[in-house]
């Protein structure tokens, strides 16, 4: 039996232009490791290892993800200051809650 899983708000990306507004530098981090790959171990303290890399992916997919789950966390508490950051005040974040909403109530 497969058992399928589905989150609405997953369905649609946030722009790229969001993305670099959390974590800016997190693509000059991924630019470097693609530069340098990782080594498994080292002894030296600027090559980067397996754990830098996975650690780096992980903020990439975080990033998406907060964003995604950000449209429906502010309904839920509009009042947090989080949400005073600049990127809730963006023409494309906008436009992005307008139709994340929209698949929400799908």
């Amino acid at each position: 039996m497969v058992d399928l899983f589905y989150l609405a708000r997953a369905t649609h990306d946030p722009p790229t232009s969001l993305y670099k507004k959390l974590f800016p530098a997190i693509d000059e981090w991924h630019d470097r490791l693609l530069q340098n790959p990782p080594a498994l171990t080292t002894n030296n303290p600027t090559q980067p290892t397996v754990d830098t890399n996975a650690f780096v992916q992980v903020i990439i997919m975080l990033r998406k993800t907060f964003i995604q789950d950000s449209v429906l966390m502010m309904e839920l508490c509009a009042c947090h200051p989080i949400w005073q950051h600049s990127i809730f005040s963006d023409p494309a974040y906008f436009s992005f809650k307008k139709q994340v909403n929209a698949i929400a109530l799908e």
